[in-house]
């Protein structure tokens, strides 16, 4: 066993021939073709919405993170994934924006689930800014990342599309790279949290985000 410890955070990638072992080390962007910053929203003090003695930030972490790891871990080759959070804390809205500058990310996923007082209100909304909204070096912008998943979360969660808005929430608003924060269903309405209670649902929804997340690199190539 080696034991590397870095001052920043850094990418690897290990091969082998029949003699060594080789492990490379550099900037994430060094290491890997496509990155991602997935934020679980809300945890520690701020558990977020609140229904039927659930907790969003219980919801959110459990579909990215507990089911989505198997998924967003499976191939760093791929698609490497870093999380604002691996556990149940309070990570502030600036530091998850600031995150994806820090791991040299392609895009920023925020995950929440949504609540309103009209509780007749359903479906699936992705949220974006128009003050980060500039195109990549490969031609995407946040409100084109918003209305992919959207599109495809809708269609195959069989949720209702309610479109793309603008919003200047931080973790989008002041983020370097295209991002979106999805609003999965709403807590508020009987059949979504029912829906978002149910372990299926939660397993294709993580499975969603990933694999929308490779059309998007395949669409949308780093060059990397």
């Amino acid at each position: 066993e080696i034991l590397v410890s870095t001052s920043e955070i850094q990418g690897y990638a290990i091969s082998a021939d029949d003699k060594y072992i080789y492990v490379n080390v550099g900037k994430p962007k060094e290491i890997y073709k496509n990155i991602v910053v997935l934020d679980p929203g809300h945890g520690g003090s701020a558990p977020g919405a609140i229904y039927n003695d659930t907790k969003e930030k219980n919801l959110t972490f459990k579909i990215l993170y507990e089911i989505g790891k198997d998924f967003f871990d499976s191939d760093p080759t791929t698609l490497k994934v870093y999380y604002t959070r691996e556990s149940d804390v309070d990570v502030s809205l600036a530091d998850r924006a600031a995150f994806a500058q820090k791991v040299g990310a392609d895009l920023f996923v925020s995950l929440h689930l949504n609540a309103n007082t009209n509780k007749s209100v359903y479906g699936t909304e992705v949220y974006y800014s128009s003050s980060n909204n500039t195109k990549n070096q490969a031609g995407l912008n946040s409100e084109t990342l918003a209305k992919i998943f959207v599109n495809n979360i809708s269609s195959t969660l069989n949720t209702k599309n309610r479109g793309v808005r603008a919003a200047k929430y931080t973790v989008v608003h002041k983020n370097t790279v295209p991002a979106v924060l999805i609003e999965l269903a709403f807590m508020s309405n009987k059949d979504d949290f029912n829906r978002l209670s149910n372990y299926t649902f939660q397993y294709k929804a993580a499975k969603e985000i990933y694999e929308t997340l490779l059309q998007v690199f395949k669409q949308y190539p780093t060059g990397r």
